[in-house]
C-alpha cells in the first residue's frame, strides 16, 4: 500500500526487537512478569457461582486484564502514548470490576451497562460508592488508598494529549514515527506497576478472602469451588507485591468481613479429602481432557508441564493406566481426527 504515513508496522517490529533487548539487558523481565501474574491472581478473587456464572459480572475484570496485555504490547512497539491510554482503560475497567460487584449483586446490576444501554460511571462516582462500603471505610481509616488512586489521574492526560509531554513524542524531540525510547519505556513501566498495585489493593479490600492462607486442596483436591479463595502461593505473591504493611491492613478488614468468616467456617468444617479421592479426581479430570485432545497430544502437553518435576511411582502408574484406558476407548488421537475417520 502506498500511504503517506510515517508510522508503519515495519518500524514497530524494529522497535520491538530493541525493547526485547532492553528488557534482557536490564534484567527487568522477572519484575514485569510478577506484576502480570499478580493481576492474573486477582481474577480468582471474584466469585463464580451457579447464580452469576456467565452473567457478565466478570466481564470488567476480563477486559481490564486484556487491556493490560495490550498496553504491554503497545509499549514494546514504541507506541508509548497509546500504551498509557490502554493502562487508563485497564484502570477504569478494574475499578468497574469492584464497583459492579461491590454488593455481590453484579450479575443483576451490570446488565444494562453490559448491553451498552447505560453509560459507564465516572471514576468519581465509582469512588463515592466504594467509600460507603464497610470494608473501604475500615481500610481508608488505616491507609489512604483514595489519594493513591487519584494520583493515577495523569493517565487521562495521555488520552486527551495534554500538551507536548503527553503527546506521541512523550515530551522528547524525536522522529515522527515509532522509535525505542528508554524514557517512554520506563515511564510506562512505573505506571504499569502502580495501576496493578492499586487495582489489586481495591479488589482485595472488596474480596479480603484473598488474604487467607489455607490449603484448599486438602478439602477439595483440584476442584476448589470458585468462591474467591486463591492458592497460598498466590496469597504470598500478592502480599509481596503490594507490601506486607498494606496487606496487614487488608487482613484487618478480613477479620470483620462476615462473608469471609462464613466461607472459612464452612470450609474448615468440611472433611479432608482422602488420598484415594484426590487420585480419582485427578484421573477423571485427565480422562476428560484425553477424550477431547487424544492421549498422544495430552502426554506431550503433560511432559512440558512437568518438566523438571520428580516422577513418582504413583504418577507413573497413573500414566500407564490412562494410556491403557485411552487405547481401549480409541482415544489416542484427538476427537476431531477420530470424527473424520
Amino acid at each position: 500500500m502506498n500511504l503517506p504515513f510515517s508510522y508503519d508496522c515495519d518500524k514497530s517490529i524494529a522497535v520491538y526487537e530493541q525493547s526485547k533487548a532492553f528488557i534482557e539487558q536490564t534484567g527487568i523481565e522477572r519484575d514485569l512478569a510478577e506484576i502480570a501474574w499478580a493481576y492474573h491472581s486477582i481474577g480468582g478473587l471474584i466469585p463464580q457461582t451457579s447464580e452469576n456464572f456467565w452473567s457478565g459480572h466478570f466481564f470488567p475484570w476480563q477486559e481490564s486484564w486484556e487491556e493490560l496485555q495490550i498496553s504491554f504490547n503497545l509499549c514494546l512497539f514504541g507506541l508509548y502514548k497509546q500504551a498509557m491510554s490502554s493502562l487508563r482503560s485497564c484502570l477504569e475497567l478494574g475499578l468497574l470490576s469492584v464497583y459492579w460487584n461491590l454488593n455481590d449483586d453484579g450479575h443483576t446490576v451490570i446488565q444494562e451497562w453490559l448491553k451498552s444501554r447505560e453509560n459507564t460511571p465516572r471514576s468519581s462516582d465509582v469512588w463515592k460508592k466504594l467509600e460507603k462500603h464497610d470494608n473501604f471505610k475500615t481500610f481508608q481509616q488505616r491507609y489512604d488508598i483514595r489519594t493513591r488512586l487519584l494520583a493515577l489521574g495523569f493517565l487521562h492526560d495521555y488520552v486527551h494529549t495534554r500538551g507536548h509531554q503527553f503527546s506521541n513524542s512523550i515530551g522528547l524531540f524525536k522522529s515522527n514515527f515509532q522509535t525505542f525510547e528508554q524514557k517512554g519505556f520506563e515511564d510506562w513501566r512505573q505506571a504499569y506497576a502502580e495501576v496493578v498495585i492499586v487495582l489489586s489493593i481495591l479488589h482485595l479490600v472488596k474480596f479480603p478472602i484473598g488474604t487467607i492462607k489455607f490449603d484448599y486442596s486438602s478439602k477439595f483436591g483440584i476442584d476448589t469451588p470458585m468462591f474467591g479463595g486463591i492458592d497460598e502461593f498466590q496469597v504470598d505473591r500478592l502480599e509481596n507485591f503490594i507490601s506486607s504493611q498494606i496487606f496487614q491492613n487488608i487482613e484487618f478488614v478480613a477479620q470483620g468481613d462476615h462473608t469471609v468468616k462464613n466461607i472459612m467456617e464452612w470450609v474448615a468444617n468440611l472433611p479432608d479429602m482422602t488420598e484415594e479421592e484426590g487420585e480419582d479426581q485427578i484421573r477423571n479430570f485427565d480422562k476428560r481432557r484425553i477424550e477431547q485432545m487424544g492421549f498422544e497430544e495430552w502426554i506431550k502437553e503433560e511432559q512440558v508441564f512437568r518438566k523438571g518435576l520428580e516422577t513418582t511411582h504413583l504418577y507413573t502408574e497413573r500414566l500407564n493406566s490412562l494410556k491403557e484406558w485411552a487405547t481401549e476407548q480409541g482415544y489416542l488421537r484427538p476427537r476431531h481426527e477420530r470424527d473424520i475417520s
